[in-house]
């Protein structure tokens, strides 16, 4: 019955694109992740810990510089008509531009704690925002690929922004020798390149134009503020038990628990990918059901059946991964790096409710129930900092990977309630055994 309902699953649309995504995205995460074996014989943990806290101040500034308004753009692009979706996108732009110029303003303001906290100086934080700012354009772009089911476009775009990260950092670390330095540059390099050619694109395809649209604007802007907080706990998530590691242990222990969520990656790489085919199917069906919530009950039944063996599959791969990369690691990882592995199963399973996480965010996202979205995940985060520090405390640095999961299973669950409560749904079919 399981191998029946999983054949049914695996002919859809969906599926199929979601294959493509793999495949692009499965390239695009290799080419990085293949030659990071090869970097760690030139970057010691403690200079893999350094550029880990540059990606913490670039993940940090991203949630204002353009996370949060491109949230809004895949749910806009079904709502709008076409020439409302390029006024649009020209206002994100815009809004996303004054935002980063902001950004630099207060970073040379606190530029001095944030170098305390994070051992990056003045420059390279300037280097992070000018980097979220060209990345924002890249992610728009991208976005508008995959809300128009483009998924060659979206992955070919992807492959060769990584293929070019990948050479500048051969040619900085390895050849030229410049250490963590080099690899923030080809990460910079590659962003302001494949930015450019961004915007290129999308004012060749009328995305870009000069009218300047309030409502626009504020329409964005009321959709972003409230999920600020939202975005805003990744980050908490993902930099303070950064920053908590660097701080009470080392940036080696840093390092390592770093090189570990790269491993994770690869659960991330395939989650991502199915969430890039999954937004716009799940939008373009709940407009749908929107319409006519009578006639489309069988529908309504099929997408549940959907999220539960997706949390099925998910399941099956992390175990999967898991152990592939336990072995992986043993055979190509320096012995220095072998620390890792105690972060290793804890990092799986978080990554395990992530999955399962993103199979309902869309919902709140859908509604525009993002004040309620913002609440639950930023309180969880919150408290995930507190428990960090007492997972560090009791446990040593592997109680950042344990606290981590448990906040991961809390926040999913969490969002499943949410879920039940904006949008209709014969919910109670989640809770049975049958698929």
């Amino acid at each position: 019955m399981i191998m029946v309902s999983l054949n049914r699953i695996f002919n859809t649309p969906l599926l199929r694109q979601s294959f493509v995504y793999v495949v692009c995205d499965g390239i695009n995460k290799a080419i990085p992740f293949l030659l990071l074996p090869f970097i760690t014989y030139y970057l010691s943990p403690d200079d893999y810990g350094i550029i880990t806290n540059f990606n913490v101040y670039v993940q940090i500034v991203s949630v204002f510089g353009y996370l949060c308004t491109a949230g809004a753009l895949p749910v806009m692009f079904y709502k709008l008509k076409k020439e409302e979706v390029r006024s649009y996108v020209s206002n994100m732009v815009l809004l996303n531009t004054l935002v980063t110029i902001v950004c630099i303003i207060i970073n040379l303001a606190v530029y001095k704690p944030i170098a305390k906290g994070l051992n990056i100086n003045l420059i390279f934080q300037l280097y992070a925002i000018v980097f979220v700012w060209f990345s924002g354009i890249t992610n728009v772009n991208m976005i508008l690929w995959r809300c128009e089911e483009k998924p060659v476009a979206f992955g070919v775009y992807q492959i060769s922004q990584s293929a070019v990260n990948a050479v500048t950092t051969i040619l900085f670390v390895i050849t030229l020798l410049m250490g963590w330095q080099g690899r923030i540059y080809s990460s910079l390099l590659s962003a302001g390149v494949f930015g450019f050619v961004s915007i290129v694109i999308l004012y060749r395809r009328g995305y870009l134009e000069a009218r300047i649209c309030k409502d626009f604007i504020l329409q964005t802007t009321l959709f972003a503020i409230p999920i600020i907080p939202h975005a805003l706990s990744f980050w908490f998530r993902g930099g303070v038990e950064k920053i908590l590691l660097s701080n009470m242990y080392s940036l080696s222990e840093n390092g390592l628990y770093s090189v570990a969520l790269t491993w994770g990656a690869i659960v991330t790489m395939f989650l991502t990918a199915f969430s890039n085919a999954y937004s716009p199917y799940l939008y373009k069906k709940l407009a749908k059901f929107d319409k006519d919530r009578d006639g489309t009950l069988g529908e309504q039944i099929k997408l549940i059946r959907l999220i539960k063996l997706s949390i099925l599959a998910i399941g099956v791969f992390v175990v999967i991964a898991y152990l592939v990369s336990l072995i992986l690691i043993k055979a190509i990882y320096p012995s220095d790096y072998f620390g890792c592995l105690v972060f290793l199963p804890w990092v799986m399973l978080s990554q395990l409710f992530q999955g399962c996480y993103l199979m309902f965010v869309g919902f709140p996202h859908y509604t525009f129930k993002t004040k309620p979205l913002g609440i639950i995940t930023f309180t969880w985060s919150l408290i995930s900092c507190g428990f960090a520090w007492i997972g560090i405390k009791l446990m040593g640095p592997v109680g950042v990977a344990v606290a981590s999961a448990f906040v991961s299973f809390a926040t999913f669950i969490s969002i499943a309630i949410l879920s039940t409560k904006v949008y209709q749904l014969p919910w109670k079919g989640l809770l049975s055994l049958k698929l």
